[in-house]
């Protein structure tokens, strides 16, 4: 990178707020600058194929497509940018950045921190290897987050931000991860529920337990909350009183 050449950066973030916010500490540097922001992961894979940027600022949890999976886009498309992700959760995501040795800021974002992070960047010219680190990423997710269930023939290994909702049968319970892709396991509903107490989940209800990374849209008339991941959408049943208690856990 030309030591006289902006450092060209994309936000990526669901929430207005936090994209603002953002957007306004990084004009504070002279050497930034911001050629586009996203609300969701296809809309910024459009803006970082047309535009190639230096940096992506990226969250890790958004309804439809998470930042993992946008991550998987970017190493298909054999693109080389670095990813510095901004969280507010997760701590397993956290765990996964320090060992794939990723940049990371956590909500709400420190000034300082910041300036730190694009001061290692600027030294350590951290494009030259981007693309090894976000294979090293996605190698660290597939192996290090993958949760073991048991099933009727043996077992699967599942990385919990697949799972969109999990839902009970009995003594079992399905994991489902696409219109097309669930599978059963041989563990019922509360034991994943405690399997999964540190992975963003929540217990909609006895039978339904949903990933809020997910979560779309909440409907108290028809007592529904809607599920989205690669534009699939998943309809789940809500009663009334885990609605108000959905939004607490939210933070609504």
């Amino acid at each position: 990178m030309n030591s006289d050449k902006k450092i060209s950066v994309v936000v990526v973030d669901d929430e207005e707020e936090a994209r603002n916010i953002l957007e306004r500490q990084l004009m504070s540097f002279d050497d930034i600058k911001i050629i586009g922001k996203a609300s969701g992961a296809d809309p910024a894979l459009d803006i970082i194929m047309n535009q190639s940027p230096d940096i992506l600022f990226l969250d890790i949890q958004m309804p439809g497509k998470d930042g993992f999976t946008l991550v998987e886009d970017l190493r298909r498309y054999l693109v080389n940018t670095t990813v510095i992700f901004v969280t507010a959760y997760s701590q397993y995501a956290i765990h996964a950045l320090k060992v794939a040795a990723f940049d990371y800021l956590l909500k709400p974002v420190v000034f300082e921190e910041l300036k730190e992070i694009l001061y290692r960047y600027r030294t350590e010219k951290r494009m030259e290897s981007a693309g090894k680190k976000i294979d090293h990423l996605i190698e660290t997710l597939n192996a290090v987050n993958k949760l073991k269930f048991n099933t009727r023939s043996g077992y699967i290994l599942v990385a919990p931000h697949n799972i969109i909702y999990c839902e009970a049968d009995v003594n079992y319970s399905w994991l489902h991860m696409g219109k097309d892709r669930k599978e059963i396991v041989t563990v019922n509903i509360g034991k994943i529920e405690e399997i999964l107490a540190d992975y963003n989940f929540y217990r909609v209800s006895r039978s339904v337990l949903i990933n809020i990374a997910y979560l779309t849209e909440v409907d108290r008339k028809s007592r529904t909350c809607l599920l989205t991941k690669n534009n699939e959408s998943f309809p789940i049943y809500i009663p009334p009183n885990h609605i108000r208690e959905l939004e607490k856990f939210i933070g609504s």
